[in-house]
């Protein structure tokens, strides 16, 4: 597992690497990022950067990516689409966007972004229960089908509840929706649980496997001093795919951590 540190040049100019070179792979391998934007302001700033996330996602060379907090013609996003701009910016040019929420006069959501032409594009609602006392907001589980080569696959994304009483609800639902998918399944997202918690435990025991399984090597929050991990990417069943490589990408353009996991599929 890899760590590649970037160098913060101002807070609202773009955050680089310190080589600007794009991370190379070999031509058999599908590589796969899910990152957290906060609707593509830097951390600890409320003012939106496109630029730093398309520079981020181009040069870790992607295929695929997960992103969440994604925003569509709000107000403090300038009333642009997010994901439109960063699919021009990055060379991605196949995407789907999945609102969440109403916000601001337009949308929040997630976002997926792929080298390859998606198919079969839906988005789930998941289970959702008051409480009292607390804010619970509706969460959605996008999926999609690619064709990698001679393979496809199901990919999906999502960003779980911050209550474990409803994160109980989603873990199942999820499952039963991926589960209808008879292509192997890449799912990322941010899940708001860590992993030794009754969340990831219950996707792990419905035959999910993280492509990250460290402690401290696999932290994706805070982007500044990170000191846990929210952050996943998954996949079932663990013999259609063979991880190749797993990096977090140590930038302060979201307060979360980009990730991204290199497959050979099987």
């Amino acid at each position: 597992m890899n760590y590649i540190s970037f160098l913060l040049i101002s807070w609202t100019s773009i955050i680089v690497p310190y080589y600007l070179e794009q991370l190379v792979y070999p031509d058999d391998t599908l590589n796969v990022m899910s990152y957290n934007v906060k609707y593509c302001a830097p951390y600890k700033s409320s003012e939106p950067n496109i630029d730093s996330i398309a520079k981020i996602i181009t040069y870790a060379n992607a295929d695929i990516v997960f992103l969440q907090e994604i925003d569509r013609n709000t107000t403090r996003s300038g009333k642009v689409d997010q994901l439109a701009i960063l699919a021009e910016k990055t060379g991605l040019k196949h995407y789907f966007y999945g609102k969440a929420i109403s916000y601001q006069g337009g949308e929040t959501g997630l976002g997926i972004l792929s080298r390859y032409p998606l198919s079969e594009q839906e988005i789930h609602d998941l289970p959702r229960v008051e409480l009292e006392g607390k804010y619970v907001s509706y969460r959605i589980l996008m999926s999609a089908s690619v064709k990698v080569g001679n393979k496809r696959l199901t990919i999906a994304n999502t960003h779980m509840e911050l209550t474990l009483e409803n994160r109980e609800l989603q873990v199942p639902a999820i499952d039963s929706i991926l589960s209808q998918s008879s292509y192997p399944v890449i799912f990322g997202g941010d899940f708001n649980a860590t992993p030794d918690g009754p969340t990831m435990t219950a996707f792990f025991q419905r035959h999910f496997k993280s492509s990250c399984e460290g402690n401290a090597s696999c932290y994706t929050i805070p982007s500044r001093k990170p000191d846990r991990k929210l952050d996943y990417i998954l996949f079932r069943p663990q013999s259609s795919f063979k991880i190749i490589d797993h990096k977090i990408l140590h930038t302060e353009a979201s307060d979360h951590l980009p990730i991204i996991t290199t497959f050979t599929l099987k």
